[in-house]
């Protein structure tokens, strides 16, 4: 548990602005504006890509019914490249992966590795909208969310 929290905090600690340049500097040369770091999205990335590392699967499991309702609008996943700037072209490569990092709706993203006993690492990408969302509470099982909203004035 502890070597799980450590490389944890090491991913979240690896999330600054030089990523964010990375696929910001991508969308710009698309004409796209750039994205903020969102340490929630970052979080449930490397929930997934230590999942998937542990279980040697590439998928998005989970998605709709975990990270999507926690603000996540589109995922990106992949596996095999060392460090942030391979992954990003491996996905830019993709016609849906690049899709997803050009799409006009999104204003935040997480990304994060994990990997496997095997020493491969899997690598997520979670991209987020515009209204953060907010856990509220949990109770008998079930997630209560509501959208943060502007203040008024």
């Amino acid at each position: 548990m502890r070597r799980s929290a450590s490389i944890f905090v090491s991913t979240l600690l690896l999330a600054s602005s030089a990523q964010a340049m990375d696929l910001n500097s991508y969308r710009a040369s698309h004409g796209r504006a750039p994205l903020r770091i969102d340490y929630s999205l970052t979080a449930l990335g490397y929930a997934h890509a230590a999942d998937m590392a542990r279980r040697g699967r590439l998928d998005h499991a989970g998605f709709v019914r975990e990270r999507g309702p926690l603000g996540a609008n589109a995922e990106n996943v992949s596996y095999g490249c060392g460090d942030e700037a391979c992954a990003i072209l491996q996905w830019s490569r993709s016609a849906g992966h690049r899709a997803n990092m050009l799409r006009r709706d999104v204003t935040t993203y997480g990304l994060a590795s994990a990997v496997s006993a095997s020493g491969r690492r899997y690598w997520v990408m979670e991209l987020g909208g515009a209204a953060p969302v907010v856990r509220t509470a949990r109770a008998r099982g079930r997630a209560y969310l509501e959208q943060a909203a502007p203040a008024r004035r």
